[in-house]
């Protein structure tokens, strides 16, 4: 094998640039500055990193860099669509549709965590790119890390595939729903969930993915989530007249207007307001949810309520004309 800048075989070691033990014929390192194999010794980045590997190690700074020292030689990835090298403080990975980028700290172990390259983030896209606001991102393949001083407790986190897609629909970083807080969190009927510092995003196959947050997102949580009789949700905020929005969900709506604040519509009492017109019809927009009353229960509205009785069933009370 060739060693170090000369290119010929060695039976012994006269000039150091590392500490060495010497056993016999193997040679351990005791610092990471150079990559062993049997007697041979790899003395420099130079003579182990090919193309796109050594000019982005040169690019970063070669071993006075981030990066370190070379601690194992440029080889094949396992799915044999690029390679990669490590050093002491990360690694490179490049793959001909990517580029060359290295991937290093907290970032590198969530993502051989999950799965490196053959997993479904890919190969990484870009380096770190640091952010307004003490904010590190890095584009892989299939999703994003992030991390930031404010959210550091939680360590990095990705976010991929639909989510990604919303992610960016909403501002990203600094839009409605901020940094990611978890990773995606399964839940009931196959869906999953990812919290972010300002709101929750859901997914499942039926639902596509959608956010929940502001006054929407503490509605959400006192009527249990996705596992309570709301389910998923099943569309973004929409905004509607008089400033208002509304947010579908597989079992009701949820309304907000400044003046009336958010409130929740289900079943029958959804029913009966749909049948005079939702917001757009003479009750206006709700202003509690469903509480019960003597012999039944009440939803009131800007400009009337609907009830519910055991004898009546649903029913709607408007004031009388002016």
């Amino acid at each position: 094998m060739a060693l170090g800048r000369s290119g010929g075989n060695v039976k012994g070691i006269r000039r150091w640039r590392s500490r060495w033990a010497v056993a016999g014929s193997a040679v351990a390192a005791l610092t990471a500055g150079v990559t062993v194999v049997g007697t041979a010794v790899r003395a420099g980045a130079q003579d182990c990193l090919t193309g796109s590997v050594a000019s982005r190690y040169a690019q970063v700074g070669g071993e006075q860099g981030p990066l370190g020292s070379v601690t194992a030689c440029e080889k094949r990835t396992a799915g044999g669509t690029g390679s990669f090298a490590t050093f002491r403080a990360g690694a490179i990975y490049q793959s001909p549709g990517t580029g060359a980028w290295d991937v290093s700290g907290s970032f590198l172990g969530l993502w051989r965590s999950k799965g490196s390259e053959t997993g479904f983030l890919g190969y990484p896209r870009s380096g770190e790119v640091w952010t307004n606001g003490g904010v590190v991102q890095q584009d892989y393949q299939g999703g994003d890390l992030y991390w930031s001083y404010r959210t550091a407790g939680s360590g990095p986190h990705s976010v991929s595939g639909a989510f990604r897609r919303l992610y960016a629909d909403q501002g990203g970083v600094y839009g409605r729903l901020g940094l990611p807080l978890t990773q995606e969190i399964s839940g009931v009927n196959r869906g999953v969930h990812q919290n972010h510092e300002h709101g929750v995003t859901y997914w499942t196959a039926a639902t596509g993915a959608h956010s929940v947050t502001g006054s929407f997102l503490g509605l959400y949580r006192d009527n249990g989530w996705e596992r309570g009789r709301l389910g998923y949700p099943l569309t973004q905020e929409l905004a509607i007249r008089d400033g208002g929005v509304h947010q579908n969900y597989q079992g009701g709506v949820m309304y907000w207007t400044a003046g009336t604040g958010a409130h929740v519509l289900t079943g029958a009492v959804l029913g009966a307001y749909a049948s005079v017109g939702y917001e757009n019809g003479p009750l206006g927009y709700p202003t509690s949810g469903e509480y019960p009353v003597a012999g039944g229960t009440r939803t009131d509205f800007q400009h009337g309520r609907i009830g519910w009785t055991r004898e009546e069933g649903t029913f709607v009370v408007l004031p009388p004309p002016a």
